[in-house]
């Protein structure tokens, strides 16, 4: 997935090693020399930042997935984000939590004090237990009070009348609720996370894009035929 915008925090690992923008993050991912990626969950970290800056309105934060270990990971939490007063536990949170039958959802539990919604991101522990990646994008959009999640570049769903008292982004770690709270079993890929100050959409998956030019074409061969 590409982006246009700059981020106010960021990483992209190479075979050559780490491109990190991250600054004060605590703990680390284990990357593994040769690799283009790098893991976090349990026994490889679960990093975390209590004191974010730079972003106090919408927000959008993305990164890519894949090759996790384990296949018991019912409500464990994966990732999480945290605003009004980054506390352990999961008050003022919103999560990527799987539930108890394998399915990825993505839970508002009082963020920024608006409390309530949850979205099926349409992922499973399979999907991610695949050797492909898959790109998610959470976003915070105070202009249209709204708060969705994308997978792959496709909207999996939105949480509407979003209008946080609290809408700063103050803390978030990946593995587990802040504070290691319901922390994941087993590891995860990742790769090209991205911290935005603002509403950044993802770019379709180049698959989708080719389909819609062939349909496209297709029509206006079709219109051709018919004049």
């Amino acid at each position: 997935m590409a982006h246009a915008a700059t981020p106010i925090y960021s990483w992209e690992w190479t075979a050559e090693g780490a491109q990190i923008t991250a600054p004060n993050w605590n703990g680390s991912f284990n990357y593994t020399s040769g690799n283009d990626y790098a893991t976090f969950g349990s026994g490889s970290g679960t990093p975390y930042n209590a004191n974010i800056t730079g972003i106090t309105g919408s927000f959008t934060v993305s990164f890519d997935l894949k090759n996790l270990s384990s296949t018991s990971n019912g409500w464990k939490d994966i990732f999480s984000l945290y605003t009004n007063g980054t506390v352990s536990g999961e008050s003022n949170s919103m999560v990527l939590e799987f539930a108890d039958n394998g399915e990825l959802y993505f839970y508002n539990k009082g963020f920024g004090g608006q409390t309530g919604g949850n979205i099926n991101t349409g992922l499973t522990w399979t999907d991610l237990q695949q050797d492909n990646w898959n790109n998610l994008s959470i976003i915070s959009d105070l202009s249209s009070q709204t708060l969705s999640i994308y997978v792959n570049g496709a909207l999996a769903g939105t949480i509407t009348e979003w209008n946080p008292s609290s809408p700063a982004l103050t803390g978030s770690q990946f593995g587990a609720s802040f504070g290691n709270t319901r922390p994941m079993n087993g590891t995860l890929d990742v790769n090209n996370i991205k911290f935005y100050d603002g509403v950044v959409l993802p770019v379709p998956e180049a698959s989708a894009v080719s389909l819609g030019l062939l349909g496209l074409a297709a029509l206006m061969m079709r219109r051709r035929r018919c004049c």
